[in-house]
Parts: C-alpha cells; sequence; structure tokens
C-alpha cells in the first residue's frame, strides 16, 4: 500500500500502474492506492477520458490499457537513441537485436 496522495498524483500513479500492468482490478487499485472503491471509479473515469484506460465486465474483466499506450516519460531522448545506435557497430549479432528492441520499444516514432 502507498500513503495517501493527492487526487491528481494518486491518478497519475493510477495510469503509471496500468502502463507496467496493462490489466488491474478496481478491488486492487483500491488497495494499493488506500482509497475506496468508489474513488476508484471515479479515477479511472477521468483517465480514461485522456488515454486509452476501459473496462471490461465478467470473467478476465478488469480495468485494462491498450498495449500500444506509451507514456511520454518512456520516450528515448535524441541523444540517448543516437548513443544506441553508436552502440550497435560495436556488439554482437543478439545485442544488436536487443539494442533494436529498445530503440523501438522506447522511441516516440516507431521505427
Amino acid at each position: 500500500m502507498m500513503d495517501k496522495l493527492c487526487v491528481s498524483e494518486r491518478r497519475i500513479q493510477i495510469l503509471n500502474f496500468l502502463v507496467l500492468r496493462k490489466h488491474t482490478t478496481r478491488m486492487e487499485l483500491a488497495f494499493e492506492f488506500d482509497v475506496s472503491v468508489n474513488t476508484i471509479v471515479r479515477d479511472i473515469e477521468y483517465i480514461s477520458s485522456f488515454a486509452p484506460v476501459y473496462t471490461k465486465q465478467g470473467k478476465n474483466g478488469g480495468i485494462y490499457i491498450l498495449p500500444e499506450y506509451r507514456s511520454y516519460k518512456n520516450y528515448l531522448s535524441a541523444s540517448e537513441e543516437l548513443c544506441l545506435y553508436r552502440l550497435m557497430d560495436s556488439v554482437t549479432n543478439d545485442e544488436r537485436k536487443i539494442l533494436h528492441e529498445i530503440i523501438t520499444k522506447f522511441t516516440k516514432n516507431k521505427i
């Protein structure tokens, strides 16, 4: 469980939680953020107004975020990306593939 956060901080943390996990439940979020399920419902409603968050009822239900959603905080800077490309010239083929996956995953404009 986390310490109490202000509303905006909590909502940012919920979005980050979803970005990492891709799926959760209202109960899990309520426990994690030490708030009521009703508060989580309101938070998810607000978050879904600007991020691709949706809910699903029934078996395997819960709160989801589209897998392709990437928070701006996860982007490489131009200098970080350039550094990784330079490293690709001095590594093995397997390592080159890994570096390419990292660049693809964390670059604003997909390669």
